[in-house]
C-alpha cells in the first residue's frame, strides 16, 4: 500500500510538473510573438524605407553617370555609395521586420512543438537584439565615415575641396540618420526577457541530476 501510495504521489507530481512547465513555455511564446508584433512596424518602416531610399538613389545617379557627362565622377561615387547602402540591407536586412509573421506559422499545437517553438523565438530574440546592438555600434559609424571619406576624396581630386567636403559631409549626415533611427526595441525586449527569465534556457532541458546538501555532506542522484 505505501509503495503504491508512493508511486501514486510521485506520477500525480509529474503530471503536474509537466502542466506548470508546459505553461511556462507558452507564457515565454507569447511574451515574444508580442514583442515581436509590437516592433515589425517600425522596423518594417524604417527598412523599406531606407531600402526604397538607396535602390532610388542608384538607379538615378546610375543613369545620371552613363547617360550626362557633367559631374560623372561624382554621380559614379553617388551610385556606388547608394549600391553599398542597398546591398547592405538586402543582404543583411532588418529582422524584426519580419520575425512576428515568422514566429506565428510555426507550429505549437502540442508540448514537443511549443518546446521547439520557444526555442526558436528565443534564437530569434536573442539574433535581432544583437543585429539591432551591431547596427548602432561605432565600428558601423566608422565604417560609415571610411565609405563617404574615401568617395569625397576621389570628388575632391576630380572636382576639388569644396565638391569633396559637401559629398562627405552629406553622405555622413544620411549614413548618422539611417543609423540613429534604426529601431532599437529587440534590445529592450532581448533584456527585459532575460530578467523576467532568468536562466530560462537551463530550465528547458531536463534535469538528468542532482546535488543537495545534507547534515553528513552532500548527497547526489539521477533523475530518468
Amino acid at each position: 500500500m505505501l509503495i503504491s501510495f508512493l508511486a501514486t504521489r510521485t506520477l500525480y507530481a509529474q503530471e503536474n510538473e509537466s502542466e506548470d512547465s508546459d505553461t511556462n513555455i507558452s507564457e515565454r511564446i507569447n511574451f515574444i510573438q508580442t514583442a515581436f508584433d509590437e516592433g515589425e512596424t517600425r522596423a518594417k518602416i524604417w527598412s523599406y524605407s531606407w531600402t526604397g531610399v538607396y535602390g532610388m538613389l542608384t538607379g538615378v545617379q546610375t543613369a545620371q553617370a552613363l547617360y550626362t557627362s557633367h559631374n560623372r565622377t561624382s554621380n559614379i561615387v553617388y551610385a556606388s555609395q547608394s549600391l553599398l547602402g542597398f546591398a547592405a540591407l538586402i543582404v543583411d536586412p532588418l529582422h524584426a521586420r519580419s520575425s512576428g509573421r515568422d514566429l506565428r506559422e510555426i507550429p505549437g499545437d502540442t508540448p514537443d512543438e511549443r518546446q521547439l517553438k520557444l526555442e526558436t523565438a528565443e534564437r530569434w530574440l536573442e539574433r535581432n537584439a544583437k543585429q539591432e546592438k551591431f547596427g548602432r555600434s561605432w565600428p558601423v559609424h566608422i565604417l560609415a565615415l571610411a565609405v563617404n571619406a574615401i568617395g569625397g576624396a576621389i570628388i575632391w581630386h576630380n572636382s576639388g575641396s569644396k565638391d569633396g567636403l559637401t559629398s562627405i559631409l552629406a553622405g555622413m549626415a544620411a549614413a548618422e540618420v539611417q543609423i540613429w533611427t534604426q529601431p532599437t526595441r529587440a534590445i529592450k525586449d532581448y533584456d527585459e526577457y532575460r530578467s523576467k527569465y532568468k536562466g530560462a534556457k537551463n530550465s528547458l532541458s531536463d534535469r538528468k541530476y542532482f546535488i543537495a546538501p545534507s547534515p553528513n555532506g552532500c548527497v547526489a542522484g539521477f533523475i530518468f
